[in-house]
């Protein structure tokens, strides 16, 4: 797994929340959607908590890490899968692509992104 992302209609709330009961770190990273909190566990697990869309239930998703997006992205609709939300690019940081699995679940695919190339002295 990649990570995990939550969806809260109360994002500042759900952050105290898990700071005061887990110990969870946060980062504010402001994104065109809104405020996106990054966080990272005591145990090492990581994600983020962003403002739930208009109608949309608040939860959580699971974020798994692929090397070829589109290569994922074909083998979930050859097995069964239904794409949910198409692609969607994140400068800097990755790609990923929601999915519906058979049986009802959403889960996601990320890709990172390249990295950079480093400077030669």
């Amino acid at each position: 797994m990649a990570f995990s992302e939550f969806s809260s209609t109360d994002p500042a709330a759900t952050r105290s929340f898990l700071e005061k009961v887990f110990g969870w770190r946060f980062e504010s990273v402001k994104f065109p959607m809104g405020e996106y909190l990054s966080f990272r566990t005591p145990g090492g697990g990581q994600g983020g908590i962003r403002p739930a869309q208009a109608k949309e239930i608040p939860g959580s998703t699971s974020y798994v890490r692929v090397d070829h997006l589109d290569a994922a992205r074909k083998k979930v609709e050859r097995a069964g899968g239904e794409i949910v939300l198409p692609r969607v690019d994140v400068p800097g940081m990755g790609s990923f692509f929601w999915f519906r699995a058979p049986g009802g679940p959403i889960l996601a695919a990320w890709q990172d992104a390249p990295a950079l190339p480093t400077e030669r002295e």
